[in-house]
């Protein structure tokens, strides 16, 4: 087996047992890295998942996130202003209408009925909702974001270095020009004002070219497109902490070596080259089994369980088995400090978004509420999502917001169960029978009806007994027979047996009876 790697312009070998390096200070500086990033192509469909110190943190799936338009920019025409939703509907030539709030496009322009608006899609489509739009568009590049219609500088909040921020915000003052503006992404840190000034007149001159073909256009169309998924995944999940990234296809190696070679500065991780399945290889079909799950364990014995409703996700934690501590506030306080880095994984995982209330094992001190809000909020650091801890409420309860762009996981994964309808309860077998019965009884009414064949789900073998089929016939009068074939729990099928119609004799028969009769 040969595997080829890529790293910060040298090659690395693999054969076998031996490895041939041609950069062993390179390889060094890759070992305190925890994150990897897995490529898989299966058919025509990529796959990427995310693993930072063997945990699954992030999955993507080409065929689903490639219908995502969060992003791209659009030549769009107001349908309809609606004062009262304080929202103008705008068609952006998608097969559905955009949801533009006033919010959005306060300070630029006042919206009428059939006007020209340049927009950009700034949360996808979800349900019959249609995408939300803004005016306050925005182009973003590896290291910065450029915000052609803001003079706003802004700064990632990852970088906490006061130096490095003061710096940057001298090079952008340095390089803006009037009316615009540019925020630094986490990747700036520490790059050099010849590189800055490099990606910022890129991203300058993309602008124009989109600004120039909205000018000249009537219809509404697209104007802008994100990259490709690979090169997309790429520039958002890239970072300093990436040791290596995993492919299993030639095309999809060229592909990935290609795109970080586009990025003029920052750490260039290893590329490794697998046969196979890489989500095999690399164990990502075990780790996808934890989305299926409404349980998820901690470390130390206890569990949270997440429930997802309508108006927003709601999380319970339990110690369950875990006995670390010394006493009962001690281990209420271990297991919610477990439960609260576990909680922002599945959340970033799971891409839940909205408002998220979270009930935390009670905590008699205001200290130790605390260390839970710090512990929440240094795990959402790794978030790419704005999330916002508002605090616990008088109940205990902790409430907290995450806002996503693009539908959750879960949406994508499965759909809700045809028999429940994604309630997860089912009508119980007693009220299934009582049912049954009714429609039995009533049944029965017709005189020609002499018995029935009924077929049950195998859950009402507790239910309907040897005993109480017996008893039926008592009740009912009438032959009731059973099968446990039914494929659904919470109906049954009914086949009425009519009696056989005696047949009409013949006159020969009707002559032969009346000489015996009279013999």
């Amino acid at each position: 087996m040969v595997a080829v790697f890529f790293l910060a312009g040298s090659v690395i070998i693999y054969r076998r047992s031996a490895m041939f390096r041609s950069n062993e200070r390179a390889v060094a500086t890759i070992k305190n890295r925890t994150q990897t990033i897995i490529f898989s192509r299966v058919e025509d469909e990529v796959r990427i998942a995310s693993v930072d110190s063997d945990q699954l943190e992030e999955i993507f799936f080409e065929d689903m996130d490639s219908e995502s338009v969060t992003g791209n920019i659009y030549l769009g025409k107001v349908e309809n202003v609606v004062p009262s939703l304080e929202a103008a509907f705008v068609n952006i030539g998608i097969g559905r209408n955009a949801f533009l709030r006033f919010k959005d496009a306060s300070g630029q322009q006042k919206l009428e009925k059939n006007q020209k608006v340049l927009v950009q899609v700034s949360k996808d489509p979800i349900g019959s909702k249609g995408p939300q739009i803004t005016l306050k568009v925005s182009i973003p590049g590896r290291s910065l974001v450029y915000t052609p219609f803001s003079k706003h500088i802004g700064i990632s909040k990852k970088i906490s270095d006061s130096q490095e921020r003061h710096r940057l915000t001298a090079v952008a003052k340095s390089l803006l020009e009037s009316k615009e503006g540019v925020i630094f992404r986490t990747a700036s840190y520490g790059l050099g004002e010849e590189t800055i000034k490099d990606e910022l007149e890129g991203l300058r001159e993309n602008w124009k070219k989109i600004n120039e073909t909205f000018k000249r256009g009537r219809k509404p169309k697209i104007l802008y497109e994100e990259p490709s998924f690979v090169e997309y995944i790429l520039r958002e999940r890239l970072t300093e902490s990436t040791k290596e990234i995993v492919v299993d296809s030639e095309e999809l190696w060229h592909e990935v070596v290609a795109g970080i070679s586009k990025f003029k500065a920052g750490f260039k991780p290893v590329v490794r080259y697998v046969e196979g399945d890489a989500f095999a290889t690399e164990d990502i079909y075990e780790k996808l089994k934890i989305l299926y799950t409404r349980t998820v364990a901690l470390p130390g014995g206890g569990n949270i369980y997440i429930d997802r409703t309508e108006a927003m996700t709601v999380i319970d934690v339990n110690s369950a088995g875990n006995l670390s501590g010394s006493d009962v506030s001690e281990t209420s306080l271990n297991t919610n400090l477990e439960a609260a880095s576990e909680i922002a994984r599945q959340l970033r995982l799971r891409n839940i978004g909205g408002i998220v209330v979270i009930d935390f094992i009670d905590m008699k001190t205001d200290e130790d509420r605390q260390k839970i809000i710090s512990s929440l909020s240094n795990e959402f650091k790794k978030d790419k999502a704005r999330t916002m801890i508002m605090g616990f409420t008088r109940l205990g309860l902790l409430e907290m917001t995450r806002k996503r762009s693009t539908a959750a996981i879960g949406s994508k994964l499965y759909s809700s169960c045809p028999v429940c309808k994604g309630t997860g309860r089912i009508e119980s077998p007693r009220a299934v029978y009582q049912r049954l019965l009714k429609d039995l009884t009533r049944g029965f009414q017709d005189q020609t009806i002499n018995g029935a064949s009924v077929q049950v789900y195998q859950n009402m073998s507790g239910i309907l007994t040897p005993e109480t089929q017996k008893n039926l016939l008592k009740t009912l009068k009438k032959e009731v027979s059973v099968s446990f074939t039914w494929p659904v729990p919470t109906t049954y099928d009914i086949k009425f047996i009519k009696k056989q119609e005696q047949p009409k004799k013949t006159k020969k028969q009707e002559k032969k009876k009346e000489k015996k009769e009279s013999a």
